[in-house]
């Protein structure tokens, strides 16, 4: 059993290249412009990307931390990132969670139905952060600045909440209901102990760290308009990083690519900006994220190797 792990380790491993080096290869032309990032902002932009994947880790760790695994966040770290690029293979974030399925059962012998309810719950945790702060900021913008938001951010944010609300509820009211299949309603029973057993005070902390993705996404979104040179406020570089996460929400395709480019191209075509300079600085935006998730698997792929080595030493 060891030996197929091992080699299915490796063939994710080559997978996550070949595909990297695909998707870099097709998006040359755009890659290149983003080298013309000074050495400060390089530093700024991976910092903010690192910094948002380790909140996202940190998340993760501490729901599970709080129910008996104990994960180490370097390794929540890497198998975020290698989830995500095998997200870009498959619609519906279907490789994205299976991947982390797999990785929780084999390293932590977590079953299934229960690594399933901890990241169902944290990303609704995340998605229901982002909406509520979706809401105040659009609210903000709409009655202070007298700005005008697209039907499509309204739409995506109410009924991000409105989907949350109603999982919630359906998660409590489908309980112990004769006729769902045995399966389904152990996963809802483990998805409900999760979140009975979630104080509030983990709850704050929870949605806490989603809501600093928001600036921390700004940021890099933000350093990447001055090479581009455009000028976008503040208050929608925060708006662009909301609506980027609740977009996942409709993640019809592969990496949800193309979806999350033509809801923030809706948001951000009332500023009047060139649709060719907003789509390439989109592409690049894209294609750096990624770079970095490639790297830190590369890097943890060793990293989660040697840790289960010493482990058996």
């Amino acid at each position: 059993m060891a030996h197929l792990v091992s080699f299915f380790q490796r063939l994710l491993l080559v997978a996550i290249l070949a595909f990297a080096l695909g998707f870099c290869w097709y998006n040359r032309s755009t890659l290149a412009i983003a080298w013309q990032l000074q050495l400060w902002q390089w530093a700024l932009l991976l910092g903010a990307y690192i910094a948002c994947f380790w909140l996202n880790a940190l998340m993760a760790c501490q729901v599970q931390w709080r129910r008996g695994t104990k994960p180490g966040l370097w390794e929540m770290l890497v198998i975020n990132a290698y989830a995500s690029i095998l997200g870009y293979v498959t619609v519906f974030r279907a490789g994205f969670y299976s991947s982390k399925v797999w990785f929780f059962q084999q390293r932590y012998q977590l079953p299934i139905t229960v690594s399933l309810g901890l990241q169902g719950w944290v990303s609704l945790v995340v998605l229901a952060a982002n909406a509520g702060f979706a809401l105040v900021l659009g609210l903000w913008l709409l009655l202070v600045e007298q700005a005008s938001l697209p039907l499509l951010y309204w739409l995506l944010m109410v009924g991000t909440l409105a989907l949350a609300g109603g999982l919630l509820l359906g998660l409590f009211y489908l309980q112990g209901l004769a006729w769902l299949p045995q399966r389904v309603d152990r996963w809802l029973s483990n998805v409900r102990t999760v979140v009975s057993g979630t104080s509030a005070a983990e709850l704050c902390q929870l949605s806490l760290w989603a809501l600093l993705n928001i600036p921390l996404q700004a940021l890099a979104f933000g350093l990447l308009c001055q090479v581009f040179q455009l000028s976008i406020p503040i208050s929608y570089l925060l708006l662009t990083a909301v609506i980027a996460n609740l977009s996942i929400v409709i993640a019809l395709t592969p990496g949800n690519l193309g979806v999350r480019e033509l809801v923030l191209w809706q948001l951000l075509r009332n500023l009047d900006l060139d649709d060719n300079t907003l789509l390439s600085l989109m592409m690049v935006d894209r294609v750096v994220q990624f770079a970095v998730l490639t790297v830190i698997s590369l890097l943890g792929y060793r990293m989660l190797n040697f840790g289960k080595e010493t482990a058996n030493t």
